[in-house]
């Protein structure tokens, strides 16, 4: 009955945070107000405390995401302080237009319509003083004494901030998901390029509290580290009363300075003592606590906080897998069109909407960073050589990237004759019997029966996927051929209502009534939902099982973490294909799963 009281503290964390950050300003790009040696450096939009707002990049497996340096990019900020004497709007631009930046003298008397040429405060609407003094170069707390680059300062109601994240806001919201086919809320906003858009969009001014919220859902509500889970926490603060003022300090420290318990690399939080009253006027306005604040006893728990598993640090090198990137990404065009295209029925060689190089490269990471199956991790070479050490030969840099590039490129091999070849998620006639497609293949082709591709260890088969001849499930799609302008083959789909099934007769383009026997043996599709999907067409009941169990539904239901917690691959396969719109990089992770695995 209590339940909105969990939301409400949440929204209060939020307010309390957006409160302090713009809200109390009226302004939605960061203000300048780090006042260095009694100055404001006009370089402080690269970052005010110290910070380095342009070096905000995402960890490697999210680089893909981030948006790239651009030295020539120019913006002014749309909005501004307006105290007395109040600095004028962040701005950045290249050296070869801005050699050094100076400061704003606050102090400087701007109304002086009786000098020669005649003076006046027209930096911005409302000016009372101040003035902009490229004199000298002045350095930021920082050391920074130009703005090239330092175009990603604090934008909307929760200071956005940095390249990582609005390359996110561009990758999930903006023109880069609708590039890549997936859907896009602002197709026609690139956030990399025009992050100004924030703030300056009269057409979407609710984009100043979409990227706080996005944030927000993102990097405070999945906050998980050392133990500190917020959700958990969340709860731990409406049940104990809502007095324990730890709890907001900690999101303060999250919000500002990247941890929940500063002072972190970046130092303290700025603002402290004003967040924690922020918080409590709004929980005041809120009318929180209430009287009976305490929730019901049956109230479900939160779960403990899932530590994503981890390996030796000898095991991974950010060096070598930012090189490999590196290397990949530069050879991004060559790698589409010879493995990742298909040629379609017209015969035109068409790029993959499916298998997309943004996605291999996301999943990749993620199988070298986290791995599957408790840790396993896609190999990609030895880690660099320690200086000095000459036992082992590398290349140039102390890096040999050969090992992971023959073993990307030995899995692409395989993955483009399995999926890429003919744009499919599912599984897809290939085994005519007299020139026609028993409908009984989905059970298994050329002499196989996926229902027996069984597990061999005992301790792997409480984890396979049980066959159910009750289950119904259909493939998303059959795949597209080169050689096929008039056939169109069905797709895969398992069942219990068919005794007897027919054959695809593609001279006819009909399905033929009466048995037909698959080259197994089967005339019908009972139980027969475990055909291949993803990349390398992963198929049968042990290798789906181990999906569920280690990525699935399987292994949230048991309290682990899960990639995809919402795909049961053992009770409804059909949901795997079926939701690679939502989850685009699903059908790299079922195949490098698999390559890993075996």
């Amino acid at each position: 009955e209590l339940g909105h009281e969990y939301g409400l503290v949440n929204l209060a964390a939020f307010l309390a945070q957006c409160m302090k950050e713009t809200i109390q300003y009226d302004a939605c790009d960061e203000n300048n107000w780090d006042l260095f040696h009694n100055q404001y450096p006009l370089s402080n939009a690269c970052g005010q405390l110290g910070q380095s707002y342009q070096d905000y990049t995402c960890p490697p497996h999210e680089s893909h995401m981030e948006c790239p340096l651009d030295p020539q990019m120019k913006l002014t900020a749309t909005t501004h302080a307006t105290w007395y004497g109040a600095p004028g709007p962040f701005f950045c631009a290249p050296k070869s237009e801005v050699p050094h930046t100076g400061f704003w003298d606050y102090t400087y008397w701007c109304h002086n319509p009786w000098n020669d040429p005649p003076e006046s405060c027209d930096v911005y609407e409302g000016q009372k003083s101040g003035r902009f003094d490229n004199d000298e170069a002045v350095a930021s707390r920082g050391g920074r004494t130009d703005v090239e680059g330092c175009c990603w300062w604090g934008r909307g109601v929760i200071q956005t901030t940095g390249r990582c994240n609005f390359g996110k806001l561009n990758y999930y919201l903006g023109a880069k998901a609708a590039a890549d086919g997936r859907d896009a809320k602002y197709p026609e906003i690139d956030f990399c390029k025009t992050p100004d858009i924030i703030c300056s969009s009269d057409q979407y001014s609710e984009l100043k509290w979409i990227a706080g919220l996005y944030y927000w859902m993102k990097d405070v509500q999945e906050y998980n580290q050392d133990g500190w889970y917020y959700k958990t926490e969340l709860h731990k603060f409406v049940n104990s009363g809502m007095t324990d003022m730890g709890f907001i300090d900690a999101i303060s420290g999250i919000v500002n300075r990247g941890c929940h318990n500063p002072p972190c690399a970046t130092g303290n939080v700025d603002g402290l003592e004003d967040r924690r009253s922020n918080f409590k006027k709004v929980l005041m306005a809120f009318k929180l606590p209430s009287v009976t604040s305490r929730p019901p006893s049956t109230l479900p728990p939160i779960p403990a906080p899932l530590l994503l598993p981890s390996l030796p640090a000898a095991s991974k090198s950010p060096e070598l897998i930012n090189a490999l990137l590196h290397r990949l990404n530069s050879q991004q065009y060559l790698i589409e069109q010879k493995t990742l295209s298909y040629f379609d029925v017209n015969g035109v060689k068409t790029l993959s909407d499916i298998y997309t190089f943004n996605t291999l490269i996301e999943s990749i990471v993620y199988s070298y960073e986290i791995g599957h199956a408790g840790g396993k991790r896609f190999y990609i070479g030895p880690p660099p050589t320690p200086t000095g050490d000459q036992t082992q030969s590398t290349t140039t840099n102390n890096l040999d990237l050969r090992y992971g590039l023959v073993n990307i490129a030995a899995f692409l091999a395989q993955s483009h004759n399995e999926g890429i070849l003919a744009n499919a998620c599912d599984e897809y006639h290939l085994d005519a019997i007299d020139g026609k497609y028993p409908i009984s293949n989905s059970c298994g082709q050329f002499g196989d029966d996926y229902q027996e591709y069984t597990c061999s260890s005992y301790a792997e088969r409480a984890m396979e996927c049980p066959s159910v001849p009750t289950m119904n499930a259909a493939a998303a799609s059959s795949g597209k051929y080169a050689d096929s302008l008039y056939e169109h083959r069905p797709n895969f789909y398992c069942g219990p209502d068919e005794e007897v099934t027919g054959a695809f007769n593609p001279e006819t383009m009909m399905t033929e009534v009466g048995p037909s026997t698959n080259s197994a043996g089967r005339t019908d599709v009972k139980g027969c939902c475990f055909w291949g999907r993803g990349a390398l067409l992963t198929k049968g009941a042990c290798m789906l099982g181990k999906l569920n169990h280690y990525l699935g539904a399987g292994a949230a239901k048991n309290g682990r973490l899960s990639m995809y917690p919402n795909v049961d691959f053992c009770g409804n396969p059909g949901s795997i294909c079926g939701s690679i719109k939502r989850h685009p990089t699903l059908v790299w992770d079922i195949a490098l799963f698999e390559w890993i695995e075996r």
